[in-house]
């Protein structure tokens, strides 16, 4: 977005133009519960942290004339946010030097400011609720460039990289279906509950932030041994590390740029299209090429909306999962289950143990995966199985279609139900 576009929507904002729409009041609506947006509330969510405005799919009119006095109003609103933000975190010759790094940078940064395009409203709306400073939203700037399967050699993974075990302390699931620290979503309700409780703990957001880096044992260690709570102060002993003296300021110079691209050189950025979906219960398993073809999507347009999922078909051993589909196929894909026939649905093989198979080998020879077969034929812990007898082995049926395959598919079951 130029510029002018920028001004643009500025203008727009001063008249009062809530019909843009360019804040939800709820994180992450669902295309059905977008629709219900009190505008007060957005209005107001939007006068809060202006710097977080991304239009949906605004273009510029041709024939709009922007005075140099609306440039003036806008260029001193971004300035002021900026140095609300400075005074808040911290401004000093290591945050310019930051600035300086990424502004050299301008095209991988560049990538992922406009993928931030994708969440960014919504993300700050989690944060604005919990009366959280909203460019806390911007901190995947550092963490991950917004990539929901972004991962790190500490085995951190998602847009927030949680390592496993801070992610089920703040209710992210991980097994073998599911890594809710890859859904955009849920783990921004994670960080924000982390952040707050580590901004409680600690009584600053730049120990909060450090404690989102090193831990919070670390940052308490390190308060202690400096006798000092101060960030800035403690940065310059050792007792910190330095990938944690670097995170604030690449922080705050990450959120800095992003409040006001266009100060610091950044005057193409590709934005993305704002995350939007409908959401839908379904009892039992579906193969997510079944789900595409419901929904007249893409395979790889239904995982992109459920980044958690780590296989080709909904969770096996849940009782009923929330399905993302693509914004306005709910009644489509509800139309599709009613009419479906059951081998529609989810296809099993039923396969006759072999002498020397196990559970790997079978897996591979199906393009399934162990812990599938295990949970669809209640195997338990102990997973024994034994030559002779049949079992069931989940298949992903485009993958069989495509190898040309002629498999004996055998329905899972029911799953009209929703």
């Amino acid at each position: 977005m130029t510029k002018t576009g920028y001004i643009y929507i500025y203008i727009l904002l001063l008249a009062g133009a809530a019909v843009l729409h360019l804040m939800p009041g709820k994180a992450f609506a669902s295309s059905d519960a977008a629709a219900d947006i009190n505008m007060n509330k957005e209005l107001s969510v939007i006068e809060a942290s202006s710097s977080l405005m991304t239009p949906d799919a605004l273009t510029e009119p041709a024939d709009v004339n922007i005075s140099s006095q609306a440039i003036r109003e806008y260029s001193e609103l971004k300035e002021s946010e900026i140095n609300k933000l400075f005074e808040r975190f911290g401004f000093n010759k290591v945050v310019q030097g930051s600035i300086m790094f990424y502004s050299d940078k301008k095209r991988s940064f560049s990538k992922s400011l406009g993928l931030a395009s994708r969440y960014i409203k919504d993300m700050s709306a989690v944060f604005i609720e919990k009366g959280m400073p909203a460019e806390l939203a911007f901190l995947p700037l550092i963490e991950s460039g917004y990539i929901n399967h972004a991962s790190s050699d500490k085995s951190a993974s998602g847009i927030w990289q949680f390592i496993p075990s801070t992610a089920r302390r703040y209710g992210l699931k991980i097994d073998s279906w599911v890594d809710e620290r890859r859904d955009p979503v849920k783990s921004t309700v994670a960080a924000s509950e982390y952040l707050s409780d580590m901004y409680d703990k600690f009584g600053s957001w730049n120990l909060a932030l450090a404690a989102y880096n090193a831990g919070e044992g670390k940052i308490g260690m390190a308060i202690k041994q400096n006798k000092d709570d101060d960030y800035w102060k403690m940065r310059g002993t050792g007792y910190i590390t330095e990938e944690t003296k670097r995170f604030i300021p690449s922080f705050v110079a990450a959120a800095a740029i992003a409040t006001y691209p266009e100060k610091y050189g950044f005057d193409s950025i590709d934005h993305a299209e704002p995350l939007r979906y409908d959401e839908v219960v379904i009892k039992a398993s579906m193969d997510l090429s079944t789900v595409a073809d419901f929904t007249g999507a893409g395979v790889e347009d239904i995982k992109d909306l459920n980044p958690e999922l780590k296989s080709w078909c909904t969770p096996l051993n849940v009782s009923e999962y929330t399905l993302r589909i693509p914004a306005g196929t709910k009644e489509s894909f509800l139309g599709r289950i009613a009419e479906a026939t059951d081998d529609e649905l989810f296809y099993v093989r039923v396969y006759r143990v072999a002498a020397g198979d196990t559970l790997g080998k079978i897996a591979k020879m199906f393009h399934s995966s162990v812990q599938a077969i295990i949970d669809i034929n209640s195997l338990g812990k102990n997973a024994v199985i034994v030559a002779g007898r049949d079992i069931l082995v989940p298949v992903n049926r485009a993958e069989q279609i495509k190898a040309g395959k002629v498999v004996y598919l055998k329905p899972l079951g029911k799953c009209k139900s929703l």
